[in-house]
């Protein structure tokens, strides 16, 4: 089974749009697995992905039976960044993946989010590859300064 987010993690996701409506039941799965439980959360767990306005009200649901409230702007970035790199180490997701989500992120909120270092590190990367700068670098020079920064946090 895939890495799912915690809790935490999920509300912070969701909030920034970086929360696939069509991983919510996997989601709800690993929760029930790892002990939370709510009717509105074993429904999700075992709802198909045809409906998705049937899953997003079976996810506000058992978020409100779960008692899990919304993460402040100033603490969604390290949930966040903590995911990411979760997955990313078990290969879950790529370095484009993760890049993107961090450009994501901070277009999201509205680049307020200032103590998301990492997310503007990578924003600046993203910025490079998509710009002309000068003295320009290649593609593979910049997907190498990815590589490296993501390796910091192994």
């Amino acid at each position: 089974m895939k890495l799912q987010p915690t809790p935490a993690q999920a509300m912070a996701l969701w909030a920034s749009g970086l929360l696939e409506v069509d991983t919510l039941p996997n989601v709800a799965a690993q929760w029930l697995a790892d002990g939370m439980d709510s009717e509105s959360l074993r429904i999700l767990a075992g709802a198909d992905h045809e409906d998705r306005d049937d899953v997003c009200d079976l996810w506000t649901a058992a978020l409100e039976e779960l008692h899990i409230q919304p993460t402040p702007l100033e603490n969604q970035w390290p949930l966040i960044w903590a995911y990411e790199l979760a997955t990313w180490r078990a290969g879950e997701r790529t370095r484009e993946q993760v890049l993107n989500d961090a450009v994501e992120y901070l277009r999201a909120v509205e680049y307020a989010d200032r103590e998301a270092k990492e997310a503007y590190v990578l924003w600046n990367l993203w910025d490079e590859l998509t710009s002309n700068y000068e003295p320009p670098r290649t593609d593979a020079e910049i997907w190498a300064a990815v590589d490296k920064y993501l390796h910091k946090f192994s």
